[in-house]
């Protein structure tokens, strides 16, 4: 079994050791909320991760083309956890549009209610070949992709500033340069 170090200050060294006790279950409250804030952020980095891969996909390799607008309407959607259900009204727009292959498809798109009203025709966005994959363009996850990037950027100033700690570690503190 390898025993735990623990760095104590110079003022600390003095202390009682019932006052030492404390101060190590305070650091280990600390580093247990250290943990939770990581788990946090890994959850937020995969989840805003994978909605950015969605908008690259459609980015990189979806179609673009003209719909033509059958049906409008105001509706209702289901969002949330099983039990905290709320309902949000969106509007639905229901078209039709031909593929390059010449295929007819008739699909459904919910945008924000607060929306304009698409006129008869809509430019969509599709991807060949993939039943139900249309959406109207220019709704799309933008803060997914922000949130991504700014977790990004963490990561790299965490990344940074371990390598530093390890360095540290290893060849003690960096000296400066006199000029």
């Amino acid at each position: 079994m390898r025993p735990e170090f623990v760095r104590i200050s110079p003022a600390e060294r003095n202390t009682p050791k019932r006052d030492l006790k404390k101060l190590i279950s305070m650091d280990e409250e600390e580093e247990l909320s250290k943990l939770k804030w990581l788990l946090i952020a890994v959850v937020v980095f995969l989840v805003s991760g994978f909605f950015s891969y969605q908008e690259l996909k459609y980015a990189v390799w979806s179609t673009t083309t003209e719909a033509d607008v059958t049906r409008t309407y105001t509706t209702e959607v289901s969002s949330g956890r099983r039990f905290r259900r709320h309902r949000k009204k969106v509007l639905a727009v229901e078209y039709t549009f031909t593929d390059k292959d010449g295929n007819h498809h008739s699909e459904r798109d919910d945008i924000p209610i607060s929306a304009p009203i698409p006129g008869p025709k809509v430019t969509i966005q599709y991807f060949s070949g993939v039943e139900n994959s249309s959406r109207i363009k220019g709704y799309s996850r933008k803060l997914a992709v922000w949130i991504f990037l700014g977790c990004c950027v963490w990561l790299g100033y965490a990344g940074f500033k371990l390598y530093r700690l390890a360095s540290e570690a290893v060849d003690g503190k960096p000296r400066r340069r006199r000029r």
